[in-house]
């Protein structure tokens, strides 16, 4: 006669699972790949609204540019932008300021929230130049692309990032420009005010003029008398004051210049286009 023995006497290869047993088992990868799905929803919570403010109206953007202006540049241009706004948010974490996530507005650019304001002139500076800086780097990045591997299209979009990161450095109003302006002096405001004005009635353009209208209140403020607190959040040392100074009226004139050397690329470009179509029909 054979000995018995118990389940529990068994090996464990050996022993005849309980239906409660199977069905763990039967279940233990789904329970696995329910804790990952979990905790990936854990984490798009935070995600899904930067894909949904940022991804969302990029689309929209590079969708109502592409209708004039064709999608190949449409996409590029909304690249160099992001790029730009990147320039703010690496800016802003240096100071541990919170941020929102890049939003596009078709035609008008784009914009990130301060969720904190800066506590000093020299921190909204800052905050205010790491746009054009990364921005003015994207652009010289896809000219340098576009001389390499011959494509105008890429020295194009070159010559319109240089020439809205210039613009941007315009000293007035929510302009990056007005910002960093603030570690300078703010009555350069006045300056920045009386430039805007000028082209608005050179170049009249609603988007000028809209920055025209909302400059109007930063500008008055110029003329009352500030409070103490105030004062400190102007004060700015001089060693400070010479470092934004450089790099803004520096980068002021290297975009002047880079417009003015991509400008002259695409007309010759150009001409030696119209050159060889009149070789090729003659």
């Amino acid at each position: 006669m054979e000995p018995t023995y118990s389940q529990a006497e068994l090996p464990p290869l050996l022993r005849r699972e309980s239906f409660g047993a199977k069905l763990r088992r039967w279940l233990a990868p789904f329970t696995v790949a329910g804790a990952v799905i979990l905790k990936f929803l854990g984490q798009l919570k935070f995600i899904l609204p930067i894909l949904l403010k940022t991804g969302g109206s990029m689309i929209l953007t590079i969708g109502m540019y592409a209708m004039i202006w064709g999608w190949k540049w449409a996409v590029g241009f909304v690249l160099l932008i992001f790029v730009h706004e990147c320039g703010h948010l690496i800016a802003a974490k240096m100071f541990n300021l919170p941020v929102s996530a890049p939003m596009f507005i078709p035609f008008m650019g784009a914009f990130i929230a301060l969720k904190g304001a800066p506590k000093n002139a020299w921190m909204e500076a800052c905050v205010g130049i790491g746009g054009p800086l990364l921005g003015s780097l994207g652009a010289l990045v896809c000219h340098i692309a576009g001389l390499s591997m011959n494509i105008p299209l890429l020295v194009a979009l070159a010559t319109s990032a240089y020439f809205l990161n210039l613009f941007n450095l315009v000293p007035v109003g929510m302009l990056d420009g007005g910002r960093i302006v603030t570690a300078l002096s703010p009555w350069l405001w006045l300056l920045g005010f009386a430039a805007l004005g000028w082209i608005a009635w050179k170049y009249p353009n609603v988007i000028v003029w809209i920055l025209l209208v909302v400059s109007i209140p930063r500008v008055l403020s110029l003329f009352r008398r500030r409070t103490e607190e105030e004062k400190r959040y102007f004060e700015v040392s001089a060693a400070r004051r010479l470092i934004m100074a450089a790099m803004y009226f520096g980068l002021i004139a290297l975009l002047v210049l880079g417009i003015r050397i991509a400008h002259d690329q695409l007309l010759e470009t150009r001409r030696q286009h119209t050159e060889r179509n009149e070789t090729i029909f003659e």
